[in-house]
């Protein structure tokens, strides 16, 4: 019997014989048709993904770096993609504090009962930081089980397909490729998250626009929060020299989602402002009088006969409008008070409801509503949107006591997520920890924490990173936040 060839490739891809799901090209982006024939001659046409229904496992260890990345197609393999994805062991279980590592997995019997591996709550949920060594992927469908809707925050920082990262993941997958690597990962992370969760992912130009599709269809277009740009890199030194050539990198993104956009709710953040408000320009010199005797002057006035300079770098200014900020105050618009006569007379008089304070016909906004607590103490702040520049990149070495030229993100920048989105009781994940700086922001925090890296930094890894932490790291946030040390995490291996 001879096999036909042709005819058998026509007989699969053929759609009555298979699901839409079936790929039909296998290693390069291809034109279409609606049949799935090939275009040559035809006019009409569609931009046919490959991979796009398949599950890469993507290997990332040393031994995994040089090999062909294997694809389970969801139709043609369904009982690898079930065995693949299902359950796996965790194994060398050991609870790390302050006193060393103490191994779980060797207790037995009544010994397990009376100091189980887990500490749990009255609903059974594990309470405890878990650090995991193993395949992302696998771990991620490992963890469903306990897990589903239970993450507030996930945070990831994934290989971004440059070729070139310190991060000796396979970083130079195709295109194609590296999406159906992301793809795989972003969709049980949303099965973990809880209905009021978020994610944030963290790219670059080279995939953050095939990323935002990507998420859209897995999240929902109607989940999509922002996309934030970060000043990561400041044009300096030897880049500059490509100034005629190019046009310098000085940012990345970070992409958010929420699970369900309904039920989200964030803590605005505020940082002090670029400048001082020359809006703020009135102070009422006799603020215990009675309101209707309050007498204004301009700010620039008492300033000039007090010798201070208004410059929010300026510690005696600073210092000086806080003490003073029940006095100083701008006006702005009103709304339908500025048409009412009574409310446009030069004293200042109260609303009928008492909610606003009104000075002819526009609103007082006192500075003790723009003073905000920032990382920079009590200042005149501003709402932070989704542009952030206030974050630096650089000098990073020193944070944790770990090494990774290039691929560390600052605790800074952790923090302020976990302000935005946590709860006190939230669980935060990233599950591209590298050397594990989001968990060691969320140990100094108090926040649970769970960690997933497939790769060994040796010396620079994770668990040295948390060991630091426990023992009184004082780098990073540490100061910030008032670290002493103290604490403990529990060590997996898949």
């Amino acid at each position: 019997t001879i096999f036909d060839k042709d005819k058998f490739i026509k007989f699969v891809s053929n759609k009555q014989f298979l699901p839409d799901s079936y790929t039909a090209f296998k290693n390069k982006i291809g034109l279409v048709d609606e049949k799935d024939e090939f275009i040559s001659e035809k006019k009409d046409v569609v931009l046919s993904w490959p991979y796009k229904d398949c599950v890469l496992e993507g290997g990332m260890t040393k031994e995994d770096q040089k090999r062909d990345e294997i694809f389970w197609n969801e139709v043609l393999a369904p009982d690898e993609i079930s065995r693949l994805l299902d359950p796996k062991v965790f194994t060398n279980a050991k609870r790390i504090d302050k006193d060393g590592e103490h191994s779980l997995l060797s207790l037995r019997g009544a010994e397990r009962r009376s100091n189980p591996i887990f500490r749990t709550d009255e609903k059974g949920d594990i309470k405890d930081n878990l650090i995991i060594k193993g395949n992302n992927l696998l771990v991620l469908h490992s963890l469903k089980k306990r897990f589903a809707g239970k993450v507030k925050l996930i945070y990831i920082d994934p290989p971004y397909n440059t070729g070139n990262d310190e991060f000796k993941y396979n970083d130079a997958f195709n295109h194609s490729s590296w999406l159906t690597f992301m793809k795989n990962r972003l969709q049980v992370a949303k099965e973990l998250l809880k209905d009021d969760g978020v994610i944030f992912v963290q790219c670059d130009d080279n995939e953050q626009a095939y990323l935002k599709v990507l998420m859209d269809e897995i999240f929902g277009k109607e989940n999509f929060i922002n996309t934030i740009s970060l000043r990561v890199s400041p044009p300096e030194g030897v880049k500059t020299a490509h100034a005629t050539k190019t046009i310098l990198k000085e940012k990345e993104y970070l992409h958010v989602f929420g699970k369900n956009r309904q039920q989200l709710s964030i803590n605005p953040v505020y940082i002090k402002a670029d400048m001082w408000d020359t809006h703020y320009g009135n102070y009422i010199e006799n603020i215990d009088e009675p309101m209707e005797k309050w007498k204004v002057i301009p700010l620039s006035q008492i300033l000039k006969k007090e010798k201070i300079y208004p410059d929010l770098n300026n510690k005696d200014f600073v210092s000086w409008i806080i003490q003073n900020a029940n006095k100083i105050f701008q006006l702005i618009d009103a709304g339908k008070y500025k048409n009412i006569e009574k409310y446009r007379k030069d004293r200042f008089q109260w609303t009928d409801d008492k909610k606003i304070i009104i000075y002819r016909g526009r609103k007082v906004h006192f500075l003790t509503e723009g003073l905000k607590n920032t990382d920079e103490g009590l200042t005149l702040g501003r709402l932070l949107c989704d542009f952030w520049k206030d974050i630096s990149f650089n000098n990073l070495f020193q944070e944790g006591g770990v090494s990774l030229v290039g691929g560390k993100k600052p605790e800074k920048l952790i923090k302020r997520l976990i302000e935005m989105i946590m709860g006190q009781n939230d669980i935060i994940l990233d599950f591209f920890m590298g050397t594990g700086t989001t968990c060691a922001v969320a140990h100094k925090m108090g926040r649970q924490y769970i960690g997933v890296e497939q790769l060994d930094y040796g010396e620079n890894s994770a668990v040295v990173r948390l060991k630091n932490v426990i023992n009184g790291d004082q780098t990073g946030i540490s100061k910030a936040v008032g670290w002493k040390g103290g604490g403990d995490f529990v060590y997996l291996e898949l």
